[in-house]
């Protein structure tokens, strides 16, 4: 809570500075007064103007001014003025002792400059010491819009003040007016870039004092060891929730967090976080949260056989990027828990929740002078599914050359190879050697009306054992194609003298593939399936862009496409199985996938769709110039921008039922900062669901997977602003077809009419816990963070982008600030 009031002492040393050189300025004047104005003695109504050493003139002004030769003593009365470039000071008498140094200000002192405005009825500075004492005072920091004031302010040294019975605030109220807020003090005493400390404090709202701070110390850098703000939260199954965390500032790279926890209904741990950027080529992040268990979670659909309360559970979670050379990249990423049930049972992100494993990957690539190799390592931790049967890549190594031309003709050639050793703790293990030429062509125009795209690529894929032969296996098979494109386009003009362009791509693909006999193959991801292809593709697209100067807008973006069948149709049909990759059969990893029998058609179902207006996100100023978007704990990725305003559909059309198969929509609008709605909806029939492209082609609809029972889901959200300050939204996800939420949340944000303080709350209703809380803000001090501050802040700020006062990092604003760079992992935290 300390982050604008760091900047507020950085400012406010910066300020002294400039008020010493100024003064300074000032007491050279001793030495030009007598020869800018002659013999000494009294004068009336004087002015004088010279030049410090600086360059800048320095002008003074005041009714009389006496200079006392014997003790070079400066007395200047009435209206005394003096000014410096953008500095300024007023008082009505000023007695300068050039001796000793001494400048001595009093009645109705004003000292003003671009960053800050010094009200007090006494100021007494010594250059010599730098030290001076304000009495009365009151200083104004722009920046921060901050409000200081006390009985006494000294200046020890540079860095160095005290402050004597005073109060601060951010608050934007008038002089005479009663602040929101402020903080009172007995005794502080600053040192800048090191820490803050005061004793006898309260927080007073409207001047009325509400928490008392007996002594507080408080780290002023923006990295700084020290505790940070306790959370505090409340669960309904979990119980309340303390955490405290201590920040370690290893040095200016390096960071360590330790923030141990307690939950009464659930046991306590420890959280640590270590982040990293050893130099431009090496940077990361890393977390361990750590929980003993004392009470057994009781979770839906999670069984609890075999569970033992008494335990603990950890989950480990980082990213580590290494550039070793321009052309060497090491990428590593861990995502690991103790025991499969730790993300369903503790996590609040839904997503965490219904993983059905977690994946940690190794992956170093290497950039060649034609083409490029990788190494890859995989280990897919079973969740929800699989079990010690899993196949893990450990390791794969790749090597991928890109379409390059043959002795500089038309055909290109492209090649994609790979060896993989695929390990598991149950059963057998096996390796696999795929090897994929290709040859292509540059489009062939003909008549500049159509192009073609002749196509071939042959695979040769090798396994060291079969399902249940024990012996080699092998498989040869092509895919030949033939694409072909055209693309129709005109532009208009509107009466906004814009401009309008229409453009129609129609296009047709054939593709071939034999059949080939892959019962004795093991299938574990696409590669090994590949069914046999004689396919007719046809698909359109149409888009209507309305250009005005460099911006656009995307009136529509509608595709249509629909495979036939040249040859014979499909007879056996796999099972489909949601979320889980590859989409293969079984709750653990197959080795053949299981089929039904089906009735295949010639035709496949007709997918349709369309886009109106941009789906792509229209930041705002603020957002772009900061592309850390903040931080917290379960941060949502993907986050809303200020306006992103459109209408999508994706449906599939069954021409055997004349009814719709699949039906999916998401729908967003949004009127400037007072209200957004976003409701997106999810229906598929039962019965066999399209498999969308292959291996081979991304558009082609070659199969049905097994059928399956009727899906209807709905996500609905949205936000909006109040006349009373209060800022209201909600997001829910409702399972229509079983009748039951899986969650809803509810969140709402208080801010005063000058927007120096807010106030959060939130309510998150899982299926098997509650959880809410609340979170304040003090513009220019900081805010309480808590677990639902990511919810939050996904849900409201699409209307407050670029605001104060809020309980979250803002980029842009007045009083916004950037977050580390440093990214996330996507298991971030325990999610609790």
């Amino acid at each position: 809570m300390a982050v604008s009031f760091r900047r507020f002492v950085a400012d406010m040393a910066g300020i002294a500075t400039r008020l010493w050189m100024c003064l300074i300025g000032w007491l050279m004047l001793g030495m030009l007064l007598p020869h800018a104005g002659g013999a000494a003695g009294n004068r009336g109504g004087s002015e004088a103007t010279t030049t410090t050493p600086g360059g800048l003139p320095l002008d003074i002004t005041a009714a009389r001014i006496d200079y006392l030769q014997e003790q070079e003593v400066y007395e200047a009365d009435g209206s005394v003025v003096v000014n410096q470039g953008t500095l300024r000071l007023a008082a009505d008498h000023m007695t300068i002792q050039a001796l000793p140094g001494v400048l001595i200000a009093t009645g109705h002192v004003r000292l003003t400059d671009p960053k800050a405005d010094l009200v007090t009825e006494r100021l007494e500075l010594n250059v010599n010491t730098e030290a001076g004492v304000v009495t009365h005072g009151r200083v104004y920091l722009k920046s921060t819009n901050t409000s200081v004031e006390g009985r006494l302010l000294q200046r020890f040294s540079e860095d160095h003040y005290r402050v004597k019975e005073g109060r601060f605030t951010n608050c934007d109220a008038q002089e005479g007016e009663t602040p929101a807020w402020r903080f009172e003090f007995k005794d502080l005493d600053l040192n800048a870039g090191d820490n803050v400390a005061f004793t006898g404090g309260w927080l007073c709202v409207n001047d009325v004092r509400v928490i008392p701070i007996p002594t507080l110390t408080y780290p002023l850098s923006k990295r700084r060891t020290g505790f940070l703000i306790p959370t505090v939260g409340y669960d309904n199954r979990f119980g309340t929730h303390l955490q405290e965390s201590f920040f370690w500032a290893i040095n200016p790279s390096q960071d360590l967090t330790i923030a141990p926890s307690y939950y009464s209904g659930l046991g306590y741990g420890s959280d640590l976080q270590y982040r990293y950027v050893l130099d431009r080529k090496s940077k990361g992040q890393w977390f361990i949260s750590a929980l003993q268990q004392t009470e057994l979670p009781s979770v839906s659909g999670v069984s609890q056989t075999g569970q033992d309360a008494q335990q603990t559970r950890a989950l480990i979670t980082g990213t580590h990027t290494q550039q070793f050379t321009p052309d060497l990249l090491l990428r590593v990423k861990a995502n690991l828990v103790t025991d499969p049930n730790y993300l369903q049972q503790l996590s609040n992100s839904g997503v965490q929740r219904a993983l059905p494993s977690s994946e940690s990957n190794l992956l170093a690539s290497q950039r060649l002078a034609y083409g490029k190799t990788y190494l890859l390592g995989q280990y897919l931790q079973p969740l929800q599914s699989g079990g010690g049967d899993t196949f893990q890549r450990l390791p794969e190594i790749g090597y991928s050359l890109p379409n390059l031309s043959l002795f500089n003709s038309p055909v290109l050639l492209g090649t994609d190879m790979n060896f993989v050793n695929f390990y598991r703790e149950q059963g057998f293990t096996q390796n696999r050697i795929d090897v994929l030429p290709g040859l292509s062509t540059d489009v062939l125009d003909f008549g500049h009306i159509m192009g073609l795209t002749p196509q071939v690529k042959v695979r040769e894929v090798y396994y060291t054992r079969g399902v249940q032969n024990p012996e080699s296996q092998h498989r040869e098979t092509f895919w030949a194609g033939l694409d072909a494109t055209s693309k129709l386009s005109r532009r208009f003009r509107t009466s906004e003298d814009n401009t309008l362009l229409h453009t129609v791509e129609p296009s047709v693909m054939y593709e071939y593939v034999p059949p080939t006999s892959q019962s004795q193959l093991t299938q574990i991801d696409q590669v090994d399936d590949l069914p046999k292809k004689n396919l007719l593709t046809y698909a359109i697209r149409s888009r209507l862009l309305e250009q005005a100067g460099s911006s656009s807008f995307n009136w529509l973006d509608f595709t249509m496409a629909q495979s036939y069948h040249v040859g014979a149709v499909q007879t056996r049909a796999r099972d489909f199985t949601p979320g889980a990759f590859p989409l293969l059969g079984s709750v653990t990893q197959p080795l053949q996938p299981a089929t039904v029998a089906i009735e295949g058609k010639k035709l496949s179902d007709l997918w349709i769709r369309a886009v109106i207006g941009n789906t792509t996100p229209q930041f705002t100023q603020a957002q772009l110039a900061d592309a850390a978007l903040g931080r917290g704990l379960g941060a949502v990725p993907g986050q809303q921008p200020a306006t992103n305003q459109y209408l999508t559909i994706d449906a599939f059309f069954d021409p055997y039922r004349s009814s719709v198969s699949q039906f999916n929509t998401n729908f967003r609008v949004q009127q400037s900062n007072y209200w957004y709605l976003e409701v997106g909806q999810r229906f598929t029939h039962d019965g066999n669901r399209v498999r969308r492209g292959d291996v081979w082609n991304p558009i082609s609809f070659n199969e049905v997977y097994a059928p399956t029972p009727e899906i209807q889901f709905v996500t609905a959200g949205g936000a909006f602003r109040t006349p009373w300050g209060w800022t209201v939204g909600a997001k829910g996800y409702y399972d229509v077809k079983n009748g039951r939420s899986p969650e809803y949340d509810v969140v709402g944000l208080y801010q005063n009419p000058c927007k120096c303080w807010s106030l959060g709350l939130y309510y998150l209703q899982f299926p098997d816990r509650a959880q809410y809380n609340f979170m304040l803000s003090l513009t220019g001090i900081g805010w309480t963070e808590s677990f639902g501050t990511a919810v939050v802040r996904s849900i409201l700020s699409p209307l407050l982008i670029g605001e104060k006062g809020l309980p979250w990092a803002a980029p842009g604003g007045p009083y916004g600030r950037p977050q580390s760079a440093i990214p996330q992992p996507e298991m971030g935290g325990n999610g609790r």
